[in-house]
């Protein structure tokens, strides 16, 4: 196996990794910013009207809580359904990149060697490119990630986090 070969697979599989990642940071992000929404809602108490009793406007109350407990627990569930089903793709992918490398390995005529290591020595470059989006795909999501959880355990503790515009950050940068 040449070094070109498995840079180019190892690259591949990295690639497909980082994109999991990603994924899995923004489907996190997704977890946190619905619960959080979920949370809202369940704290909120509607105002009892005066010609519904006390033990009706309680009632109300239980099952909304109930409904809300209900949402939290299917989000639960299917965010980490969504994460397993994520981790499958990845490693069938990962499987088949594994499969090809091992295909191009066995490889041994000169016509199929030579158009090989020419293949290799094209897409390097790009495989490489390709990794570093990725790795910044994967930093960006685990990034937002960060901000929507610590919005989340802000909003409990009464501290906002503003986020600046492009425009803001702009003019400040100007400054």
């Amino acid at each position: 196996m040449t070094t070109a070969d498995t840079s180019l697979h190892a690259i591949a599989i990295d690639v497909v990794g980082q994109y999991n990642a990603a994924g899995k940071h923004l489907l996190g992000a997704y977890r946190a910013g619905a619960r959080r929404l979920l949370d809202g809602a369940a704290t909120r108490t509607p105002a009892t009207p005066a010609f519904v009793g006390e033990k009706i406007g309680q009632q109300v109350a239980e099952a909304q809580a109930k409904f809300n407990g209900f949402l939290a627990d299917r989000l639960d569930k299917d965010t980490a359904l969504a994460a397993q089903v994520m981790d499958i793709v990845a490693d069938r992918t990962t499987g088949g990149i594994q499969a090809v490398a091992d295909a191009a390995q066995r490889v041994t005529v000169e016509p199929g060697v030579s158009l090989l290591n020419t293949l290799r020595a094209l897409h390097l470059p790009l495989a490489q490119i390709s990794l570093k989006v990725a790795d910044s795909i994967a930093t960006g999501a685990e990034q937002l990630e960060a901000r929507v959880a610590a919005t989340a355990e802000s909003a409990d503790g009464a501290t906002t986090v503003r986020v600046k515009s492009q425009r803001a950050r702009a003019a400040a940068e100007k400054a």
